[in-house]
């Protein structure tokens, strides 16, 4: 089991709610997550929107706030507020994946205001405005 550590808790946070998901862009069909358009919770306005990029992407899940059981996670978003971004490295999710090319991959973890998103990638990279596919 690997453990949770908090990243980019200066670009991706909460203030009692997470950052409001803007929009999804996907890659080809649909079948792949290219990134994330948000709000920060203290956004003001329009022209405060920003972008996380998902580079080299594999599984995606997204979880409605409904049905997300906080018990099971209450105590780390405690412990590391205000994160609202986790790297959770080589889960136990990632491993019921096949490895043969999952080596460099991490579960990431996304806490927005409505929804949860795990997602497994090499890596996440943030910028400011629309996410340019």
């Amino acid at each position: 089991m690997s453990t949770i550590q908090p990243i980019h808790t200066d670009l991706f946070y909460s203030n009692g709610r997470g950052p409001e998901l803007v929009a999804f862009h996907w890659k080809l069909n649909g079948g792949v997550l290219e990134g994330a358009e948000f709000m920060l919770p203290d956004a003001t306005k329009k022209e405060d929107l920003r972008h996380v990029r998902f580079l080299r992407p594999q599984v995606t899940m997204i979880t409605p706030e409904e049905v997300i059981d906080y018990r099971s996670m209450c105590s780390e978003l405690i412990t590391y507020r205000p994160a609202a971004m986790f790297d959770l490295g080589r889960s136990d999710w990632l491993s019921k994946f096949a490895p043969h090319h999952l080596g460099k991959y991490r579960h990431f973890q996304l806490y927005f205001y409505d929804e949860l998103l795990d997602i497994i990638a090499e890596r996440v990279a943030f910028g400011f405005g629309s996410l340019k596919t």
